[in-house]
């Protein structure tokens, strides 16, 4: 006869183990590319805007999101689905940063999703912006330990 225990045991350090594998990552060692998606969903639904720049501070996502000609700060749990606080700033978003926005197609969230199908490793991300390169916007999604990846806000190819 079989003890009933080793299969409930077995059970209990199964359901450990996953329930451990798909915990949110905390620290400032970045989080995943599927936190960091929903995060700047969570972001611009709560703002009304567009996500242009995003970066892991105290085990928490702070995403900047263009909304009309402001910028709004806005922070939100690891997981990415909780909005913990949201500031205007109360200047204007930069010309450099407003050009490349309006001449990017792919989005933040996008470029996160792409980026870390090509990202060497573990795919933790720790930040991410939009910058202008030869007249282009271009995404550089910033990885631990120092990879980065280069998105076309044109495209959504890599560069």
């Amino acid at each position: 006869m079989v003890p009933t225990r080793i299969p409930a045991v077995a059970l209990l350090v199964a359901v450990a183990l996953a329930v451990t594998a798909c915990a949110p990552s905390t620290g400032d060692g970045g989080f995943t590319d599927r936190e960091g998606v929903r995060a700047v969903t969570t972001a611009e639904s709560a703002a009304g805007g567009r996500g242009f720049e995003l970066d892991v501070d105290d085990g928490r996502w702070e995403i900047h999101v263009a909304v009309g000609d402001r910028e709004v700060d806005v922070r939100v749990s690891a997981d990415g689905s909780a909005v913990e606080s949201s500031e205007d700033d109360g200047d204007g978003i930069d010309a450099d940063d407003r050009r490349a926005l309006e001449a990017a197609t792919t989005t933040l969230a996008d470029a996160l999703r792409i980026a870390a199908s090509q990202s060497p490793g573990d795919d933790r991300i720790e930040s991410a912006s939009l910058e202008r390169e030869n007249d282009s916007a271009v995404w550089k999604i910033e990885f631990e330990g120092d990879a980065a990846v280069r998105v076309s806000g044109a495209d959504g190819s890599i560069r």
